[in-house]
């Protein structure tokens, strides 16, 4: 049984293009999640605007069909604080999302440009 040997194992190393390929193969896993992300608080932020147009125009109702200010049954002066206040959380909220969403944009653009080949030495990008 042969333990040692005298000649030196050659350096073995893959082909660049297979190491492009799982370089692009991990950073897409990235950017597919991202992109997912993306989508998921696009719509949650479309559905709040959605609801809180719903609201806003439910209080906007309310305070119509009801009597003046100082005059106001007691249950719709709450029906209209509460069309309000959901109204707001709502505006609240899709600002939070606005934020997430040009945070998930620029970690996309990010790795994007990862992702972008890469100009050799002497070659134009064009």
């Amino acid at each position: 049984m042969k333990m040692f040997t005298m000649r030196p194992r050659a350096f073995r190393s893959r082909n660049p293009s297979r190491d492009a390929e799982t370089d692009e193969a991990r950073f897409g896993t990235i950017s597919n999640a991202i992109a997912m992300a993306l989508a998921d608080a696009r719509r949650e932020r479309d559905g709040l605007g959605q609801r809180m147009n719903f609201y806003y125009a439910q209080a906007a109702t309310l305070m119509d069909n009801s009597a003046d200010y100082g005059k106001r049954e007691p249950l719709d002066e709450r029906a209209i604080g509460s069309a309000e206040q959901n109204g707001s959380r709502a505006r609240q909220r899709m600002a939070q999302l606005d934020t997430q969403i040009q945070r998930l944009e620029d970690l996309l653009g990010q790795v994007d440009r990862t992702l972008a080949p890469k100009a050799e030495p002497g070659e134009s990008v064009a």
